[in-house]
C-alpha cells in the first residue's frame, strides 16, 4: 500500500506534516501507565488536548491563509501595476520617438521646405496615433544677420504677417519655423524665440549638446490668456547642419542647426493607458510627488487597500506615477478564504474532539491507528519533498487506468496547466499525439518507453519539444502505476533549428543563400541528367543599387532588397527557388526546363516584376535589373561554374544598357578571362614597376612658350608591349587598384618636378589626373600636401585635373576638396571640358583655374560649318571668367591657327611634342627656363619632332 498512498492528494499529508511542525515530538504518552488514576486521567485529557490543538493549528492555517490571500494580492498588484507602468513607459517613447522621426528627416534631407515639414507631419496622423501631440515643430538658428533673412523666407512661403517675438532678446535666437499640423493654434507659435524663455532655453541648450532628446519640465503651453493650460512637456530634438551627427560637445555646437521639438499634453498621453483602466488608478507627479500632472480616478474616499510608486525618466527628469488599488480590483481579492479554512477548522476541532471522546474506551486500537497515521504521513512527507518538490525533471505517477495520481511542480510548468488541474485527467483521452497515447498503453503493460513529441497533453497546453520516459512500477501487494519523466528539450531544438536557418537563409531576406542555392542547382542538375532536361540559373543584379544606398541610408536600402525578393518570390513557381548571394544579387533557379526560351520567358517576367514602381516611406521608384542567364548541361555542370557563367552574362547586360538580360556565350566567357588576366597582370605591374610615366608640354600660342606640362601613365607589359590607360584604367576603377595606383603617381610626379627644379630650374606647373575614386575618398589633400611636403615643392608647382563628372556627383564635398586644394596653393584644371554636364549653375561655384576643350571639340574645328562654336564658346567663357583655356589634342597647323583666331590661351598636341619620357622633354623645358630668366621678348619657338 506505500506506493499508492505516496501517490494520494497533498492535502493529508500536508494537513499532517502541519501537526507534526506545531506540536512536540511526543506530546501525548500513549504507553500504558503504571496506576488507575494515570489510565483514568489521560483518556479524559485526551479530547480537551486535541481540542486545543486542532484550535492552534485552525488558528495557525488561518493565519497562513490570510497571509497568503493578501501575499496573493499583493503578487497581482505588483504585476498588474509594472504591466501598466511598462505601458506608460512605452508610450512615452513612442510620443518621444515622433521627436526623433522628425529630426531623422533632416538628417536625410537637410534642406526641408515647409511644404514638406507639414506634408511629414500630416502623414503622422497625430489626431487619431498620437492625441497627446497637439504640433510637431522646427526652430531654426539665427543671429542679427541672420535673422532677417527667415523673415523674408518665411514671408515668401505665404506667411505675410511673419515676425521673430519677442523683440527683446539676446544676439542668437532659436525661432520657430515650421509648425504643423497648419491651424490657427500653430501658426501663432510661428516666430516665436525659444530662448527668449528660461524653461525652454535650458532643455534647447541641453539637446543641442547631447545630441539627444532633451525635456522640459512641465510648462504651459498657451500663447495668450484666454486659453485653458493643461499640463504639458516640450521634448526636443537638435538638427546639426549638413545631417551631420557630431561626436562631441563642440563640434554639437559648431554645426548647431535648429531644433525639432514636440509639446506633448500629459493627460491625453496618460490618458491611453489609464483612461480604461477600472481596477487600478493612477496619479502621475512631476518630480518626486511635487505636482500632480494627471489623475485617473478621483481621489478615494477610503484608504486604498494597495499602493505603489514608480519612476519614469524623461531625459534629465524624473517623475513619479503613484497606483492604488480600486474596489474592483479588491473585490476580486479571495477575502472568504481565510473565514472558510477558520469555520472549517472549527467543526473539524469540534469534530475531532467528539471522534476523540467516543475512541477514549479503545484506546490501545486509537494508538494502532496513530502509529500507522503518523508512519503514512511521514513516508508521504518525504516522497514529496524528493521526489516531487526537489526533482529538476518533471514527473507525474499514471495508475493502471491511465489516469494522472499526483504531479510535481515541474511536470505542471512543463505541460502548461495548473497541479489541480491535472490530477485525475485521463491521459490517453486528453493527449492529442497518438504516439504518446500508444507509449501509455506499452508502459502500463509493463514496457519502458522513451519519445519525443512538441505538446504533452491536453488542448490549450503548452507547446514545446520534449523528452518522455515512462517507466512502468511494481510492487509486491500493490497495483502496479507509471512514472512518466518530463524534460523540456524546445530550447535545444530552437537553436539547433536557428543554427540551420542561419545556415542555410539569408536573414535579411529570409530567401536561401549562397550554401542552400548551391544545394538547389545540385538537386535540380540530377533530376536534370535522370530525365534529360535543362536547368536554368538568372543571376539578378540590381542596377544603381549603390545610388540608393549612398543618397537614403542603408536601412531604406535593406527595405527595398525586401520589397524586391517578395515579388521575385511571389512570382516564381512552387518548384522555382529565389535566393540572395549578397548585396543586390539575386538568384533564381529554374528546374526541368527543355529549351531557352523558356528561361528567357522567366527572366522577361522579372523584368515586368520590377518594372512597377515601389512605393517605400513614402516615395515611389523604380529598381531596374540585369539579368545572366545560364543552363545546365550547355554552359556547365556545376553549380559553380553555372553561377559564374550567368554572372559573366550579367555584365554583358549591364554593357547592352541595363534592365535587360542576356544568355552567356563563349565570347562572353573569353572577355571575361581576359578581364581577370589583365586584373591579375596590372596587380603584378604595380609590384614589379612596369608603369611609367610620360609628359606633354603644354604652349602659349601667342608666344610658343611652354606653360606648363601634363603627366600621363603608361604600361609596358613584357609580353603585350605598350598598353594605353584607355585598356587598363577601367579595370583598376572597378577592382580598387586605382588608389595604390593613383599614389604612385602623385608622388613620382612631385618627385621629378623637384628633380627639374633643381636641375634646369622649371618654373611651370606640371599636370596629374586624378581618378574620381581617389577625389572622392576625403583623402586627396592631405596626400598632396604630404607629396609636396617630402620634396620640398610649393603649391602652384603642381596642377590638379578633375573632370566635370567627379564633380557634379556630390558638389557640397567637391568644393569642400577643391578648397582644401587651393588653400595649399595648388592648380585646379577642369579636364574634357564641354563632354560632362558644362553647367554654369555649379561652374562659377568651383575654384578652378584651367579650363581644358576636349580634343573631340579640336578634331571639329576644320570642319564646315559651325565646327568652332563650341571651341569659342568655351574660351569666351573661360575669358568672362577669368580662366586659362588650353586646347587638348592639336595636330595641325590649321587647328592652331583657328584657336589664335578664338584668342584661345595655349595648346596642347602632336603638332608641337607627344607624350615622352622626363629626360626626353628636358632640353626643351631648359630651353624655356633660359628664355623666361634672358628673353624679354619671346622669339618664337621650333617644334620638336612629333
Amino acid at each position: 500500500m506505500g506506493a499508492l498512498e505516496g501517490r494520494r492528494s497533498g492535502v493529508t499529508g500536508s494537513f499532517g506534516t502541519a501537526m507534526q511542525r506545531s506540536s512536540s515530538p511526543d506530546p501525548i504518552d500513549l504507553a500504558p501507565s503504571g496506576s488507575a488514576a494515570d489510565s483514568v486521567a489521560v483518556p479524559k485529557r485526551l479530547p480537551l488536548l486535541a481540542l486545543l490543538a486542532a484550535l492552534l493549528l485552525t488558528a495557525l492555517a488561518w493565519h497562513d491563509t490570510r497571509q497568503r490571500v493578501a501575499a496573493d494580492a499583493e503578487s497581482r498588484f505588483a504585476l498588474r501595476v509594472e504591466e501598466l507602468h511598462r505601458r506608460f513607459e512605452n508610450q512615452i517613447q513612442v510620443y518621444v520617438q515622433v521627436t526623433r522621426s522628425a529630426a531623422a528627416l533632416f538628417t536625410a534631407y537637410p534642406e526641408v521646405k515647409r511644404t514638406e515639414w507639414n506634408r511629414f507631419v500630416d502623414g503622422l496622423h497625430l489626431a487619431e496615433r498620437f492625441p497627446g501631440i497637439t504640433a510637431v515643430a522646427f526652430a531654426r538658428v539665427a543671429d542679427q544677420w541672420t535673422s532677417p533673412e527667415l523673415v523674408t523666407e518665411a514671408r515668401m512661403d505665404g506667411l505675410r504677417n511673419f515676425r521673430i517675438w519677442p523683440e527683446s532678446t539676446g544676439p542668437v535666437r532659436l525661432v520657430t519655423l515650421y509648425a504643423a499640423p497648419v491651424n490657427e493654434r500653430t501658426l501663432r507659435t510661428l516666430g516665436y524665440d525659444l530662448l527668449s524663455e528660461p524653461v525652454r532655453r535650458a532643455a534647447a541648450e541641453q539637446a543641442r549638446d547631447s545630441g539627444e532628446p532633451a525635456v522640459t519640465r512641465a510648462v504651459a503651453l498657451r500663447l495668450d490668456e484666454g486659453e485653458a493650460s493643461p499640463p504639458a512637456f516640450i521634448v526636443f530634438q537638435a538638427v546639426y547642419r549638413d545631417g551631420l551627427s557630431p561626436a562631441t560637445q563642440e563640434r554639437r555646437r559648431a554645426t548647431f542647426a535648429g531644433l525639432v521639438m514636440t509639446p506633448i499634453h500629459v493627460a491625453p498621453l496618460a490618458e491611453s493607458v489609464f483612461g480604461r483602466m477600472n481596477d487600478i488608478a493612477a496619479t502621475v507627479f512631476e518630480g518626486r510627488r511635487e505636482f500632480p500632472l494627471y489623475r485617473s480616478r478621483p481621489e478615494p474616499s477610503e484608504q486604498p487597500l494597495l499602493t505603489a510608486s514608480r519612476d519614469v525618466t524623461l531625459g534629465s527628469r524624473v517623475w513619479s506615477v503613484q497606483y492604488e488599488s480600486r474596489p474592483s480590483f479588491e473585490d476580486a481579492v479571495d477575502s472568504w478564504k481565510p473565514t472558510l479554512v477558520l469555520a472549517t477548522g472549527l467543526s473539524l476541532s469540534v469534530l475531532l474532539s467528539t471522534l476523540l471522546w467516543a475512541l477514549a474506551a479503545t484506546r490501545d486500537r486509537a494508538l494502532v491507528i496513530a502509529r500507522r497515521i503518523t508512519t503514512s504521513l511521514r513516508r508521504r512527507e518525504t516522497e514529496l519533498d524528493l521526489l516531487f518538490n526537489q526533482a529538476p525533471l518533471g514527473i507525474a505517477l499514471i495508475g493502471p487506468d491511465a489516469k494522472i495520481t499526483d504531479c510535481n511542480p515541474a511536470f505542471a510548468r512543463a505541460v502548461g496547466v495548473g497541479r489541480d488541474g491535472l490530477i485525475g485527467i485521463d491521459t490517453k483521452l486528453r493527449a492529442q499525439d497518438p504516439a504518446v497515447i500508444a507509449a501509455i498503453d506499452a508502459a502500463i503493460a509493463g514496457e519502458s518507453v522513451r519519445l519525443e513529441v512538441d505538446r504533452l497533453l491536453l488542448a490549450g497546453g503548452r507547446h514545446s519539444h520534449f523528452s518522455l520516459h515512462l517507466q512502468p512500477v511494481s510492487t509486491p501487494g500493490d497495483p502496479p502505476f507509471v512514472m512518466a519523466f518530463v524534460e523540456d528539450i524546445g530550447d535545444k531544438r530552437r537553436a539547433e533549428q536557428h543554427i540551420h536557418y542561419l545556415a542555410h537563409y539569408d536573414p535579411l531576406t529570409g530567401l536561401p543563400n549562397r550554401v542552400l542555392l548551391f544545394d538547389r542547382i545540385a538537386q535540380a542538375a540530377r533530376q536534370a541528367r535522370r530525365d534529360g532536361g535543362k536547368v536554368a540559373v538568372l543571376f539578378i543584379d540590381l542596377d544603381h543599387f549603390k545610388v540608393i544606398n549612398d543618397s537614403l541610408g542603408h536601412s531604406f536600402g535593406d527595405e527595398v532588397l525586401r520589397s524586391v525578393a517578395r515579388r521575385l518570390h511571389g512570382g516564381m513557381r512552387p518548384t522555382d527557388t529565389v535566393g540572395r548571394l549578397g548585396g543586390d544579387e539575386f538568384l533564381i533557379v529554374v528546374p526541368a526546363i527543355q529549351k531557352a526560351a523558356e528561361a528567357a520567358a522567366v527572366a522577361e517576367k522579372v523584368l515586368a516584376q520590377l518594372a512597377a514602381p515601389f512605393a517605400i516611406g513614402g516615395r515611389n521608384f523604380v529598381v531596374s535589373p540585369s539579368i545572366g542567364i545560364s543552363l545546365f548541361p550547355d554552359d556547365a555542370e556545376d553549380a559553380e561554374g553555372l553561377i559564374r557563367c550567368a554572372d559573366i552574362a550579367m555584365y554583358n547586360a549591364k554593357d547592352a544598357g541595363r534592365n535587360a538580360y542576356r544568355f552567356v556565350t563563349r565570347e562572353m566567357g573569353a572577355r571575361s578571362r581576359e578581364r581577370l588576366d589583365l586584373e591579375a597582370a596590372l596587380r603584378r605591374a604595380l609590384q614589379n614597376r612596369e608603369l611609367f610615366l610620360v609628359y606633354q608640354p603644354q604652349l602659349r600660342i601667342s608666344d610658343d612658350l611652354v606653360v606648363g606640362v601634363e603627366a600621363l601613365l603608361r604600361w609596358r607589359h613584357p609580353e603585350a608591349g605598350l598598353i594605353m590607360p584607355n585598356r587598363f584604367l577601367p579595370v583598376a576603377e572597378e577592382t580598387g587598384l586605382i588608389q595604390p595606383i593613383g599614389d604612385w603617381v602623385l608622388d613620382e610626379v612631385c618627385a621629378q618636378i623637384g628633380r627639374w627644379r633643381d636641375q634646369i630650374g622649371l618654373a611651370v606647373p606640371v599636370a596629374v589626373n586624378v581618378s574620381a575614386q581617389q577625389f572622392r575618398d576625403g583623402q586627396l589633400p592631405a596626400k598632396v600636401a604630404a607629396a609636396l611636403d617630402r620634396n620640398g615643392l610649393q603649391g602652384w608647382e603642381l596642377e590638379i585635373e578633375v573632370t566635370e563628372g567627379t564633380l557634379i556627383d556630390d558638389i557640397p564635398s567637391a568644393i569642400a576638396t577643391l578648397r582644401a586644394l587651393k588653400q595649399r596653393g595648388c592648380l585646379i584644371a577642369l579636364d574634357d571640358f564641354g563632354t560632362g554636364y558644362s553647367s554654369l549653375n555649379y561652374l562659377h561655384r568651383f575654384p578652378i583655374d584651367k579650363l581644358k576643350i576636349d580634343r573631340s571639340f579640336i578634331h571639329d574645328l576644320e570642319q564646315d560649318g559651325a565646327g568652332d562654336s563650341i571651341p569659342r564658346a568655351i574660351v569666351g567663357l573661360g575669358r568672362s571668367l577669368g580662366l586659362s583655356v588650353v586646347a587638348e589634342g592639336v595636330e595641325t597647323e590649321a587647328q592652331l591657327q583657328l584657336l589664335r583666331s578664338l584668342k584661345c590661351e595655349s595648346f596642347q598636341g602632336y603638332l608641337f611634342s607627344r607624350p615622352v619620357l622626363a629626360e626626353e622633354l628636358e632640353p626643351i623645358l631648359a630651353l624655356r627656363a633660359a628664355r623666361g630668366h634672358h628673353a624679354s621678348k619671346v622669339e618664337p619657338m621650333a617644334r620638336a619632332p612629333v
